[in-house]
Order: structure tokens, then sequence, then C-alpha cells
């Protein structure tokens, strides 16, 4: 019996203790064949220290060993020493047989460190010289998908399903094609892909896409009726409470869209949008709820700003300019001229008529085409005395329309 076969039976028995010395043995006594398929095996049972053992042995009488170089950079992946696996690929050469294999797991690396271009002239390469081996085409739709390249991924996938290919390594071609039709904004195409897959391939995240897609088309009753399908398997799917309670909101039912961004904020309570849906869907008759969650919003999300803007221009629509101090106060808004307006309109409505002016004209340059902004520029300047600035606000205004006789009549009297 060879030593490699007592390795194997050790193993088999779960006698693990005599491995090692027995796998010396086999390197020391049997034959390089036999050396190789005990490496092979090892590695098939996921022993791959073992076997890279062995196929080290190997190597050293067979440097050049295309076959033997493959297996060493795959254990090297699998180890995460991506240096070690390229060191292993570069030395196979175009007229071995495993040169396939190394371009492949080549490209596989240089994907995994983000050197995509690397990865894309590998994959190419085996295109080329590897014609019919649809692997190649398979590998470089998914690195171009991986990218967002969706229209070279687009190429690819479809090349493959030509060729009679719907189903790669496990992976459905229709779907990816779905997918890449809406990554590459064809929204209306990847309907009609995501509506021709089976129940198999319409998975929960191709569920959330094609729910995702309705909504982007304006197909909101179609889309709410594909993702609340898709929240009754799956209560914690995060990124369907957004869209589903956008599209509640667009169908005019607040209590409904209400009702799903809170549920989706108990999943993910930094959700950005989902304030905002919450907000706009809440202000009309839950609106007491609604400024809590804004308020709860403002004090959780990575970047508040939005929210707070959504809230500024809430109070001053609504007249609640003292709330709208108390929530701007001690905030830095030099970056953000909106607010800037809002913080003077708002000390212009309770009577602080430095502060508003000072506040209006600090951003003036960026509304000066607004007539909305010039308008309030006038009304506080008016009261202010500061009539050079007003004139120049007046005539501003009217160079923007023209026909509006309260200001004209204003210049006038100026």
């Amino acid at each position: 019996m060879s030593k490699a076969n007592e390795v194997i039976e050790n193993i088999d028995a779960g006698e693990f203790s005599d491995v090692d010395g027995l796998i010396q043995s086999s390197i020391e006594q049997d034959d390089d064949q036999t050396q190789f398929s005990l490496a092979e095996t090892l590695l098939s049972r996921g022993l791959s220290v073992q076997a890279r053992v062995v196929y080290e042995a190997l190597l050293v009488h067979y440097p050049d060993e295309g076959q033997i170089l493959s297996r060493l950079a795959e254990i090297a992946v699998s180890d995460g020493d991506s240096d070690k696996a390229l060191d292993y690929i570069t030395k196979i050469e175009p007229d071995d047989d495993s040169y396939a294999e190394s371009l492949l797991v080549s490209a596989d690396i240089y994907q995994s460190q983000g050197l995509y271009e690397v990865s894309e002239q590998k994959l190419l390469t085996g295109i080329r010289t590897f014609q019919d081996e649809e692997v190649f085409k398979f590998a470089l739709a998914e690195l171009y998908f991986d990218e967002n390249k969706f229209d070279k991924a687009l190429t690819y996938y479809n090349i493959l399903l030509d060729a009679g290919i719907d189903n790669y390594s496990g992976i459905s071609i229709d779907l990816r094609k779905a997918s890449s039709l809406a990554g590459a904004g064809e929204y209306e195409e990847a309907i009609a892909e995501f509506e021709q897959l089976n129940a198999i391939e319409l998975n929960e995240d191709a569920q959330y896409q094609l729910g995702f897609l309705y909504n982007q088309v304006k197909d909101y009753n179609k889309s709410v009726k594909v993702l609340e399908q898709l929240l009754d398997v799956n209560h914690d799917y995060p990124t369907a409470y957004s869209i589903l309670a956008d599209d509640f909101l667009n169908l005019k039912k607040n209590d409904d869209a209400f009702k799903y961004a809170q549920l989706g904020l108990n999943l993910n309570e930094l959700d950005e949008n989902l304030y905002m849906i919450a907000f706009e869907a809440g202000t009309a008759d839950n609106l007491d709820e609604a400024l809590a969650l804004m308020s709860t919003g403002i004090k959780k999300v990575e970047n508040p700003l939005p929210l707070i803007v959504k809230l500024s221009d809430f109070y001053i629509t609504r007249g609640r300019f003292k709330n709208n101090l108390d929530l701007l106060d001690g905030m830095d808004l030099s970056n953000n001229p909106k607010l800037t307006w809002n913080l003077a309109k708002s000390y212009y409505e309770t009577d602080n008529q430095k502060l508003a002016q000072d506040n209006i004209l600090l951003v003036f340059d960026d509304f000066k085409d607004n007539l909305d902004y010039l308008s309030d520029v006038i009304e506080i300047l008016r009261s202010s005395g500061n009539k050079e600035v007003l004139k120049v606000a007046l005539q501003m205004y009217l160079k923007l329309d023209p026909d509006d006789i309260d200001m004209q009549e204003l210049l006038e009297q100026i």
C-alpha cells in the first residue's frame, strides 16, 4: 500500500495525528503521479494546508508545470495571499494546458484588488485565445456588471443568450440581463425582461428591482403589488419600505405611506429618504408624529442637512417663524444659502429687522435670479431705509418680471 493511501485511510478514519508524518513519507517514497493524486484528493476535501505541502514538493521537480502552479495559486487565493498567487500564475506559459485557468484566476485576483482594467485585459486575452470557452465571456460580463458598466455587460450577456446559455454556474443570465438594463436606465426594457423570469429567477432581490422599476416609470399600483408580496414573505427587506412608501405617497394614500415609512424606520433608522416620506405623508393627519420623526432623523442620520432644509421650509410655509429660529439656532449656515434665506425671513417676521437685512443680503448672488427671493429682499429693505440696495433689487426684479405694476410704482417712488 502506498503512503498516499495510508494518508487517505487515516483521514477517513478520523485519525489525524499521523497524517502530517505520512504525507512526508509519501513525498519521500511514492512516485510523482501518486503524490499529485494525493494532493488533488486533499484539496478536494478542503485540506488545503496539507495539499500545499505536497504541491510545493512536486514544484521542486516540476517548476514549470502549469497544473501545479495553478493549484498553488488557488490555495494562495483562498489564504488571502494575492501576491503569492500572482507569482505562481505568471509563471504559467501560454502553451501550457493550464493557461486558460491561469487567465481566469489572475483576472479574479486583479478584480478583487480593484484593478479592473488589468482584469479586463486578462479576460479579453482569454476570449481571443480560447474562442470556444464561454467562461471568459461570462467572466467579462460579470466584471462589467460589477463595475456598473451595464452597456458592456449587456453585450456579453446577449452573446451567451444567443448561444443558448441562460444559466451559468447557477447564475441566471436572463436575470443579469434584466438587471443590466435597469442599471443602464432602460427601465421599460428591463421591466419586460423581469416579467418573463420564472418563479425561481424572480427571487427577493429581483422582486425588489421590479418594484423599483415600476416605481420609476410611475406605475405605482404594480410596484405596490410586487413589493407587498415581497414583504409578505420577508418583513425584513428594508429597502422595499422606502419604495413602497413612495408609491403610496404618489397614489395620495398618505396614511399607507406614513405607515410603511415608519415600518421601514424600525428596520433602518438611518434612512434619510424614509424620514422625508414620513414627514411629507404625515403632515396632513399626523403632524405631531411627523415632526417628532423629523426631529429624530435630524439627530440620527449621517447627513441631516436635507432634513433640516425640509423642516425649515415647512416652518416658513406654515408661518412658524419662531420654530424655524429655534431649529437654526447656533447652526453654521455659511454653506447653505437656502437656510440663510429662511433665517432672514424668520428674523423679519419676528421683528428683528437688522438681522433680517444682514442675512438676506448674504445670499444675494445665490438667488438674484429668483423672483421669490427678490420679493423678500424688497420687502425687508423697504423697512430698512436702504434705498440704494432696494433700487438695485427692484431693477433686477423688473428685469425678470417687467409687467409687475406694483414693483414699477415702488421703483418710481424711490
